[in-house]
């Protein structure tokens, strides 16, 4: 199990989270529901008392790093290790796991299951992934460092899983260096793995990093990945030109055939960059997998609150908000309350819900559950 300590104060919560990532042990319990939060005028909402056992904690915790499978095989084993119990939160969860997942057969059996234990209607299929669709989808990003190491081993395995999901992929080398041969094969292992999936490929800092591979290549600097490398930089530029210039050059150095120039694939029109879904009216939305690499849809979002008195945060279109990402939400968050602006935070799904709750975000700011048809 998971374990994390409640901290009585955001600002510790804060540094707790910054810390690292949770360690094993008991969840906590929470006793006491909070107080009534004018959410608007006249009306006044009750946030939701969750006393998470800790096996719903853990489910949180792995749909929350992206392991979703294992997250569903934890609600699945509570089920039927609790037959007598009568909480409908756990169901809801597992239902909510199948929707973001897109698995309709195993929330149809979930539903016959639950009509069973409760004897009334189970909650339906929303089709909320199909109306957040591929053009909601937060942008999946992976960030290389001055050389390909375990931190980027460590990212690769969640950033494909993201990927999955995504309309288009970013690979940002702003900081990367001129990688030796191993740490070159590593990238284009990622980019042929990308390439495998059939996902568009938009480079941030790759005029640069090019102008970086080129340098050691004319310095005499550069291993055989390094080439294929810089021939990937500049074909995923679209620098059909300078691709052949280096591809003969590549030729006449190995004394082989010079490779081919593929148009890359072009990314998608109207899809949803991390940043790019603008508040409207009384409401902005939070959508995608909320990831590293979705930021700007944080900074997009203390823009919107600049200046208001109360925001409504509409999390409906939110697949998933990963671990890494919890510290810089309440970071926000917090700015924006001390900033005068009260938050409400709605229409999240059980499992976003149940993460903003363990972190304490609901210290700061309302958060109010799903409505189910």
């Amino acid at each position: 199990m998971f374990s994390f300590f409640r901290k009585e104060k955001p600002e510790d919560l804060m540094a707790f989270l910054k810390e690292g990532q949770p360690e094993t042990g008991r969840g906590p319990a929470y006793k006491e529901a909070k107080p009534l939060a004018e959410v608007s005028s006249g009306i006044e909402v009750q946030e939701s008392d969750l006393g998470l056992p800790p096996e719903l904690e853990e489910a949180t915790i792995l749909y929350a790093n992206g392991r979703a499978g294992d997250a569903a095989a934890v609600l699945s084993r509570f089920l039927l290790d609790h037959p007598n119990n009568r909480d409908p939160q756990p169901w809801y969860m597992l239902f909510d796991l199948y929707e973001a997942t897109g698995q309709a057969g195993p929330f149809e059996d979930a539903a016959v299951d639950f009509a069973v234990r409760f004897e009334r209607s189970p909650p339906t299929w929303s089709g909320r992934d199909k109306q957040r669709g591929k053009k909601a989808q937060a942008v999946a990003t992976m960030i290389y460092g001055e050389k390909y190491g375990s931190l980027e081993r460590v990212k690769l395995q969640r950033f494909i899983q993201d990927a999955e999901l995504a309309p288009y992929v970013r690979l940002d080398f702003s900081k990367t260096q001129v990688p030796d041969e191993d740490c070159a094969k590593a990238i284009l292992n990622d980019m042929v793995r990308l390439g495998e999936m059939h996902k568009p490929i938009e480079l941030i800092g790759g005029p640069a990093f090019g102008v970086r591979l080129n340098a050691a290549r004319q310095g005499e600097r550069l291993t055989e990945s390094g080439w294929f490398l810089l021939l990937a930089v500049l074909q995923l530029m679209g620098k059909q030109d300078d691709f052949e210039n280096v591809a003969i050059d590549y030729a006449v150095a190995f004394e082989v055939s010079p490779p081919s120039y593929i148009q890359p694939l072009p990314i998608p029109k109207g899809a949803v960059a991390s940043g790019d879904v603008p508040g409207k009216g009384r409401q902005f939305a939070l959508t995608g997998v909320l990831a590293p690499g979705a930021e700007d849809q944080f900074t997009a979002l203390k823009e919107y609150c600049h200046g208001r008195i109360q925001a409504e945060i509409d999390l409906s279109q939110v697949v998933r908000i990963d671990f890494a990402m919890v510290g810089l939400m309440l970071d926000t968050l917090l700015e924006i309350t001390q900033g005068g602006c009260k938050v409400l935070l709605k229409e999240g799904s059980e499992l976003v819900n149940a993460l903003l709750h363990i972190v304490g975000v609901n210290q700061v700011a309302t958060v109010l559950g799903r409505t189910r048809v």
